[in-house]
């Protein structure tokens, strides 16, 4: 498998900051699902960073991505929020984070069970806290103290895919195939959502959200919990992944392209030189990155078969299935 770059290098870059920009990701994988899902999917990212733009324009990078990233998670069409998958007992841990690259907070949350939109959870997290990360029934219960609603129960076709995945790889009483890697390779759907922001003041934020991985152990934490990892953002730029959780974290994809960013590299290079780098050390079908910098540049770089993203910017406005 090739590692697929898209050429966005060949359109212009505007170097004010007074332009702002919002670009999304609904995940990268082989996307083997019918194409009336696919095109749903494009429809749903579409009309995410439409939502998502409503906020830039009136407030804040941080809204932004938050927003933008919520609808996703509300969509019920991607593997984060209401559409999460399940993992091999059955039920949903939801993982996100965000960070705000002028004042260099983050905040997450991993393993939720309740809560229907973990993102705006992080986002408490970050502002009301002196935490970054929560897990598990403590973010629960901070959630429900917050009044954020709860997540509703599983769709027909949520619990179908459960049922047909698992009697494909359980074996016994809790003895199962315990390479859930492979199994998301092969069903073609890597996890989370993604958005990075730009705004008029010149301010970039990351946002990351997510179900994870079908069938993963009970307690599994994937890199959208991890800043640095998943996502991240700086005064330089704002970095979401997608892909394998396990390797995102082991290679702390975001944080590299931001170092080389702000060693002099367009943006759009680091990510392919963190994408090539990854493909070599953990081999191809592992990672999706997009990225926007301050001089509102952007990137798309990965080495899947497909990544699904929209943008609104001074480029245009777009939702593709790459």
């Amino acid at each position: 498998m090739k590692t697929f770059i898209l050429p966005i290098n060949m359109f212009k870059v505007w170097p004010t900051m007074n332009h702002p920009a919002l670009l999304l990701h609904g995940g990268a994988g082989s996307w083997r699902a019918p194409r009336g899902l696919i095109d749903e999917a494009v429809r749903v990212i579409g009309e995410a960073v439409e939502h998502g733009w409503r906020f830039i324009e009136t407030g804040s990078a941080i809204e932004a991505v938050v927003e933008s990233v919520s609808f996703m998670e509300d969509s019920g069409f991607l593997n984060a929020g209401s559409g999460s998958v399940l993992n091999i007992a059955g039920y949903r841990e939801l993982d996100a984070g965000l960070m705000d690259g002028r004042s260099m907070r983050a905040g997450s949350v991993g393993g939720v069970k309740v809560t229907r939109n973990p993102i705006k959870l992080a986002k408490i997290v970050m502002d009301e806290t002196d935490h970054v990360m929560l897990v598990g029934e403590g973010a629960d219960r901070l959630a429900k103290a917050r009044g954020l609603p709860e997540l509703e129960e599983p769709s027909r076709r949520l619990l179908e895919r459960y049922v047909e995945q698992l009697n494909k790889y359980r074996v016994g009483e809790y003895s199962f195939y315990l390479r859930n890697r492979a199994i998301a390779k092969e069903l073609g759907l890597l996890d989370t959502v993604g958005a990075v922001a730009l705004d008029r003041n010149g301010a970039l934020a990351s946002a990351v959200s997510t179900g994870g991985i079908w069938l993963k152990m009970p307690g599994r934490v994937g890199d959208s919990a991890i800043p640095g990892a998943g996502f991240y953002a700086d005064m330089d730029a704002a970095i979401a992944a997608t892909g394998v959780g396990e390797v995102i974290i082991l290679s702390m994809a975001s944080l590299r392209v931001a170092l080389l960013v702000s060693q002099g590299y367009s943006i759009q290079k680091a990510s392919e030189l963190i994408v090539n780098w990854v493909t070599e050390k953990w081999g191809p079908g592992t990672i999706g990155l997009i990225g926007l910098s301050k001089r509102c540049e952007e990137a798309i770089a990965f080495n899947t078969e497909h990544i699904l993203v929209s943008y609104k910017g001074p480029k245009g406005i777009f939702a593709k299935f790459l």
